[in-house]
């Protein structure tokens, strides 16, 4: 299990956006902005806490830093609350939480439960952060794609060039074809 409060930080700094923490009604509060937007990332117990207290503590945030949102010119149409817990939900909890995401009244919303893993937790928080492809190829994927290539090459080292039994030398002489 993470430490989900200092992790989102992280994760939001190496998002590239300036993070500090604060508190709200002595809750540990996440501010975090970047060019485009702003928001709060809240972490409670579990999800009965964050079911319970989410509309509470988005209003004491709004309350608190209405002024400074209203300063921010645009930016203030992308004002997110993140409503995270480590814990797992049930089933009903889970559906809940996510009804959540769908009050577009006040803040735009991202909620998670069950961020056992730093992988759990950038899975939730998915719609703030900036658009990046990492695709993932399994060992057999790399060895077949490279053997392609290859046989759009020179079709006949195609087979033994990552045979371990066939020198190195041979692998060059049927890379350069016919002299």
């Amino acid at each position: 299990m993470i430490d989900v409060l200092s992790t989102m930080q992280v994760v939001l700094r190496e998002a590239g956006f300036t993070t500090r923490l604060t508190s709200v009604d002595r809750f540990p509060v996440v501010c975090f902005e970047d060019d485009d937007l702003m928001g709060f990332g809240c972490v409670f117990a579990d999800a009965s806490a964050l079911l319970a207290r989410w509309k509470a503590t988005e209003m004491s945030l709004l309350t608190r830093y209405g002024t400074s949102l209203r300063a921010a010119g645009d930016k203030a149409w992308n004002v997110y609350c993140l409503f995270l817990c480590g814990p797992d939900a049930d089933a009903t909890q889970t559906r809940q939480v996510r009804w959540i995401e769908e009050d577009l009244e006040h803040t735009r919303k991202v909620t998670g439960c069950g961020l056992a893993s730093r992988e759990d937790l950038v899975r939730a928080m998915l719609p703030l952060l900036p658009l990046r492809y990492q695709p993932e190829l399994q060992e057999t994927e790399v060895t077949a794609r490279l053997q392609r290539r290859i046989r759009t090459i020179a079709p006949q080292a195609a087979e033994v060039v990552l045979k371990e039994d066939v020198a190195p030398v041979e692998v060059v002489r049927l890379l350069l074809g016919p002299a």
